[in-house]
């Protein structure tokens, strides 16, 4: 939602570009499949420009101003150029861990457990703080753990809380690399077979694997491998080993850049069987054996029974948490050789997700089904085409930095 404009500013133009491809832009209801939500980070200690973003988190509104806000109008040199953009949320640099995900990534979590594919991006610059919102900076620690963690134990509680004789889970985790269009298993086991319980050992080099399609199965990636997880502990210890392999380095923006996209993936399978007696009335698995046992039935005959008798229901959702590297200009990041080929593959894929994103929400704001979806772009966005769009939640959470010197970035990113 496009604010007042000053004239003038060395951002003008890029300004008034965006005031024409977002004037018509404005929050959308909570029930929709696509939301767009965004964080500001802190300001860190070198960064002494001071902030151009501000937060309005009545409205849902980030302001940007090409100026520190933090300098009284009367002292300012010149007129100022100001952007408005509205959110479904927007998060201060004051927002903890737990109000983002209560508010953000806690309806997700429970659209999976519900039996839909859902997906959840942190999108932004580097070193914006993609991945200590979706990580923590640590996964045990009750304050700063991030959304991945929060959404497992969600997912535990859940459970724990519904798991009945005839009511039964099944939770599996796996973890996806995508490194310059290369997609590879995070948590492939080691070439002479699984690792033992309690060790580390990861596959290396990674093994490129190809994304398939199948009528049944959707889309998938062939010869990844899938851990069943009982309890968080156990998911914990996966993440870790996966953040041992994911691909990083080191730019004059942030030490340990994400060169590569991770998605990591929890499916929920949920199975319910019904018990109905003699007269349809359903129940008890007790009751029903007692039943069962005081017919005196042959074998033959309690099977015939069994199949009228005994209903079951399926319903699996799945989760995607999705950590993308970060956006970034050559020019500022001073990437060189292997780091340049990074950015730009990371660019590429970053851009073909942002036009997936814009195409399902003119999809939502149309009504109409007609507008092409280009999911084929990118390794990424082909992997999530069926967790995108249709009847799936997609929440994007775009995390910028305040800092006068990434003004350009951030405008970018909202």
């Amino acid at each position: 939602r496009p604010g007042a404009a000053g004239a003038g500013g060395p951002i003008q133009s890029i300004m008034d570009e965006l005031d024409r491809s977002s004037a018509a832009r404005s929050p959308r209801g909570h029930d929709d499949a696509v939301k767009v939500v965004v964080r500001v980070r802190p300001l860190l200690a070198h960064e002494s420009s001071g902030s151009v973003a501000r937060v309005d988190k009545r409205l849902q509104t980030v302001t940007i101003s090409d100026v520190d806000n933090d300098v009284p109008t009367i002292n300012r040199q010149r007129s100022v150029a100001v952007h408005t953009f509205a959110f479904d949320d927007a998060y201060d640099a004051g927002s903890t861990q737990a109000e983002v995900y209560e508010t953000t990534a806690q309806p997700v979590v429970e659209s999976c457990l519900q039996g839909y594919n859902a997906t959840m991006f942190a999108y932004g610059q580097t070193g914006t703080g993609k991945t200590y919102t979706m990580d923590g900076s640590e996964a045990r620690d009750p304050v700063a753990r991030g959304i991945i963690p929060r959404s497992v134990e969600q997912i535990f509680r859940h459970v724990a809380g519904h798991a009945q004789k005839n009511v039964r889970f099944l939770a599996r985790a796996s973890c996806i690399q995508i490194y310059q269009e290369i997609v590879s298993d995070l948590l492939a086991p080691p070439r002479n077979g699984i690792a033992p319980e309690g060790t580390s050992a990861v596959a290396s080099p990674l093994e490129a694997l190809a994304i398939r399609e199948d009528p049944k199965r959707g889309v998938y990636v062939d010869g990844l491998s899938e851990w069943v997880v009982r309890q968080p502990s156990e998911v914990y210890a996966l993440m870790d080993r996966a953040s041992r392999s994911r691909a990083t380095g080191a730019t004059r923006m942030n030490d340990f850049s994400s060169r590569s996209h991770a998605v990591f993936v929890v499916i929920v399978e949920h199975s319910e069987t019904v018990y109905v007696g003699e007269d349809g009335r359903e129940l008890a698995p007790d009751d029903f054996a007692r039943e069962m046992r005081s017919a005196g039935l042959k074998r033959a005959e309690a099977l015939a029974r069994l199949e009228n008798r005994v209903k079951q229901t399926f319903r699996v959702g799945k989760l995607n948490l999705v950590d993308l590297a970060g956006s970034e200009r050559v020019g500022v990041s001073g990437a060189t050789g292997q780091r340049l080929e990074e950015s730009k593959k990371i660019n590429a894929s970053l851009s073909a997700l942002g036009n997936v994103i814009a195409a399902l929400a003119t999809r939502q704001t149309s009504g109409t089904t007609r507008k092409h979806v280009p999911y084929r772009d990118s390794k990424l966005t082909r992997l999530l085409e069926d967790s995108l769009g249709g009847n799936c939640r997609t929440t994007m959470l775009a995390t910028i930095s305040p800092a006068a010197e990434s003004i350009a970035e951030t405008l970018s990113t909202l």
